[in-house]
Order: structure tokens, then C-alpha cells, then sequence
């Protein structure tokens, strides 16, 4: 995983531009990633794909010499500035500048521009760290030079995927914020390497698991506007980035907020001890791709999984120093338990309508001498005709997972059980939070 973010990190990564394709083949050394493209200026369900956008240079002269350039850092230009060559003030300079007070030596991210259809490619800007800015004289002779090509392209979306069942779980990763590590790059690697686990762990799994690497909110709204009937029988979704700093997790609920993968999710992080504090409702943690997923209209369970604080989040500090592979693999560790829950869960149907005979299979507790387990089992009985997963009886009623899982794996292993996979429609509808 560090030598595939090594690798892409100092690309030009942003909507559309010809170092994606270059990522992409990289990418597809390590994995095999099949391709959906989409092509400048069509337009899908409002969301239009812009032009190809490349850097040829961009640079800013202080008394003639050389005080920032891109090629100090990839921040320096924002994506989809338009090209520009003269001479202009520093208050002129100021307008057309990002800088962040809170990482004064620093070059930030500027992501309006390729965010903004109203302004991109129609204005340039740049970002400078805020004490190089503080530094400029009020008089001082400046110079910018910033070319770039915009050519037609296409927007890219990588796939990843394993399995053969219609009901689909997915990875969302974003690849399009340059020179940052952590933000984006790593979910990238983190999900592409858990769909590998996967392949190895389950040949042949019960659900199919989809990896998705695309430029952030525009290629998960293209992927929705185009993969509508995939997404409606979607079990449902994680988006992870952060997932190589050195903090602990933070987890940000769906938009229902207690839906199955909201359970399975809290489930996993609390039998890794991994669950933190940090639990947020949707939309209020980092906000990505899993906004568009479990949006109103394309209705997929949807959760997020990274990693708070982060100091470096959108500066040029968010490099391979802090990326930590053990965290890396900590994040795989997770969502592989999550996938061993979705997995192993089922919602038990049984077969007669008369109860079992449970002394006869020995799956009797004595009311008198084993009355707690036998309270317990009536509990699981009852609850084989309550159209909840085997996950689900047990948290709703805070009883041992395993034990409840061996109990009633027990019926159906007898034939008294049939086991059910879980739907898109019961991941979405049946609702509760455990305790």
C-alpha cells in the first residue's frame, strides 16, 4: 500500500487530466481495475464532466527572482485555474490567492475552483504559505506566469470488484486532491488492498464487494446517475480516507443513522476495541463521497470510516511522513471484519411452524438449574420468526454474539432453519440502534 501512494502522490490528480491515466495504469499494476470513462461535456443527470486539465507551468516572480512555482509544490496552482502571464500588485496578488493562517508555513489545497462549475477555468489562483505572503513588500514587483492546456478527456473511475451477486457492498475512495497522502491516497490503497483480502479470503462470496477510485462528489454522482439499478439492490457503502495517520478512528453514521451497516460497522470496531469517542452523525465528520451515496434519491446506506485529528488535513505536510503502514493495514483490518459479518450473518426462516423438540438435539437449558440460559434461548427462539438477521437478535437484545450465532447456526445446520441473505431492502428498513 505506501509504494502505491508513493506513486501516485506527485501526479496531477484532479477531475480529468492526463496524469489519471497515468495513475490509473499504476493502479492496475497492482490490481485489476476495470474502467468506466466518461467524456468531457456530457452531461449526467446535471453533473456535467469538464475538460481535460494540465499543468504546463505555473509561477510566481518577487523582484525577478523565483519565490514560488509549482514545482515546489503541487498546491501551488489550483486545479482548473486558467492560464495567465503579467505583472500585478500584491493586493491584486491577494485576490487571487489562498492562504491559511492556521498552517502558516505551509501551501493548501484550493479546491473551489474545480468544485465551482460557475468559476472553473475562469479565473486563475494560486496559494502561498501565509508568512511568504505576510512577507511581500506593499511595493514589491511581481510577476505570475501560469499556462496550462485544456483539451477534451474523459472523467475516470476505477472498479475493483469481486463476486457475482446483484446485491453489491461498496469501497469509496477519491483520488483527485493532489500532493496529499492521507486524503484520498490512502483510502485508495486501503480499498483496493481490502477487495484483494477479500478475493483470497471468500473465492466465492455472498455478496459482490465493488472498490470505486474516482474524483471526489463528481464521480460518485456520475457512477449513481449511470449505475441506478446496481445502487438500488446496493447492501450499502463505507468511504474511507486518513486511514495511514497516526490517530484513531473516527466513525460517521449513515443519514438514517441506524441502519444494518450502521450496526455491522459498530459492531466490528467494537469487538477490534477500536471504536473511539469520535462517533458523528452524518454530514458533521469529513463529508464525502458517502454524501452522494446516501443521498435522498440514491437512498445507499452509507457510512464513513477515517481517521481524527489530522493537522495536515489539505496542506503539503500530508506527505509520506505520515503515512503509517500499521494503520494502513489497521484500517484493512476493520473493514475485513466488517465483511466477515456481512458474510457470515442471515436472517433465519424456519421451516415448521411447530416448535423443535430441543431436548431431542440438545439444544435444551433446564428451567430450574439453567434458568439464565434458558431465558436466553427462548429469546433466540422466539426471534426466529421476528424477520431480524442473526446479528441483529443479538444486539437488539444484548446477548452474546457468538453464542447466538452457534445456537441458531445449530437449527439451521439440523434443517429446522433455512438462512436468508440479507436485501438492500432490509439494510435500509430495518432500523434500531443497539445498546
Amino acid at each position: 500500500m505506501i509504494e502505491l501512494i508513493e506513486s501516485l502522490l506527485l501526479k496531477n490528480r484532479t477531475i480529468v487530466s492526463a496524469d489519471v491515466n497515468e495513475c490509473m495504469d499504476i493502479c492496475r499494476n497492482h490490481y485489476p481495475l476495470r474502467l468506466h470513462e466518461y467524456a468531457s461535456g456530457s452531461d449526467h443527470q446535471s453533473w456535467v464532466v469538464p475538460p481535460e486539465w494540465n499543468v504546463k507551468k505555473a509561477e510566481l516572480y518577487m523582484n525577478g527572482q523565483l519565490l514560488a512555482s509549482y514545482k515546489h509544490s503541487h498546491l501551488f496552482l489550483a486545479p482548473y485555474s486558467t492560464s495567465f502571464k503579467g505583472v500585478v500588485s500584491k493586493a491584486e496578488l491577494l485576490s487571487h490567492t489562498y492562504t491559511n493562517p492556521n498552517a502558516p508555513d505551509a501551501f493548501c489545497y484550493e479546491f473551489r475552483l474545480a468544485y465551482n462549475f460557475q468559476r472553473r477555468l475562469k479565473e486563475w489562483r494560486i496559494t502561498v504559505p501565509y508568512n511568504m505572503l505576510q512577507a511581500i513588500p506593499e511595493d514589491a514587483d511581481l510577476f505570475v506566469d501560469i499556462e496550462v492546456e485544456v483539451k477534451d478527456g474523459s472523467l475516470k473511475i476505477g472498479e475493483y470488484s469481486h463476486g457475482e451477486n446483484e446485491c453489491s457492498f461498496y469501497f469509496l475512495s477519491h483520488y483527485c486532491h493532489p500532493a496529499q497522502a492521507n486524503d484520498g491516497l490512502a483510502g485508495v490503497a486501503v480499498m483496493l488492498e481490502t477487495i484483494h483480502q477479500i478475493q483470497k479470503k471468500y473465492p466465492t462470496p455472498k455478496y459482490t464487494y465493488r472498490a470505486l477510485i474516482m474524483p471526489e462528489t463528481i464521480g460518485s454522482s456520475i457512477y449513481a446517475a449511470n449505475e441506478s439499478k446496481l445502487l438500488d439492490k446496493a447492501l450499502g457503502a463505507v468511504f474511507s480516507e486518513m486511514g495511514g495517520a497516526d490517530a484513531g478512528f473516527q466513525f460517521v453514521h449513515s443519514r438514517r443513522g441506524d441502519t444494518y451497516i450502521d450496526r455491522v460497522f459498530l459492531y466490528a470496531l467494537k469487538k477490534l476495541g477500536k471504536l473511539s469517542e469520535r462517533c458523528m452523525p452524518f454530514r458533521k465528520g469529513w463529508g464525502n463521497d458517502e454524501l452522494v451515496f446516501d443521498s435522498v434519491g440514491v437512498n445507499v446506506p452509507a457510512v464513513s470510516l477515517d481517521r481524527y485529528p489530522f493537522a495536515a488535513y489539505h496542506t503539503h505536510d500530508d506527505n509520506m511522513d505520515l503515512v503509517v503502514p500499521q494503520r494502513l493495514e489497521e484500517t484493512v483490518e476493520v473493514l475485513m471484519e466488517v465483511v466477515d459479518i456481512l458474510e457470515w450473518n442471515y436472517i433465519p426462516e424456519p421451516v415448521n411452524r411447530v416448535p423443535v423438540h430441543l431436548s431431542r438435539y440438545e439444544l435444551y437449558a433446564d428451567w430450574t438449574y439453567q434458568r439464565d440460559q434458558y431465558d436466553t434461548n427462548t429469546i433466540l427462539i422466539d426471534n426466529l420468526w421476528s424477520g431480524l438477521s442473526v446479528l441483529d437478535i443479538a444486539l437488539k437484545f444484548d446477548l452474546d454474539v457468538d453464542f447466538t450465532r452457534s445456537y441458531i447456526d445449530r437449527f439451521v445446520t439440523l434443517g429446522f432453519v433455512k438462512p436468508i441473505p440479507i436485501t438492500a431492502a432490509y439494510s435500509r428498513l430495518t432500523r434500531f440502534l443497539s445498546k
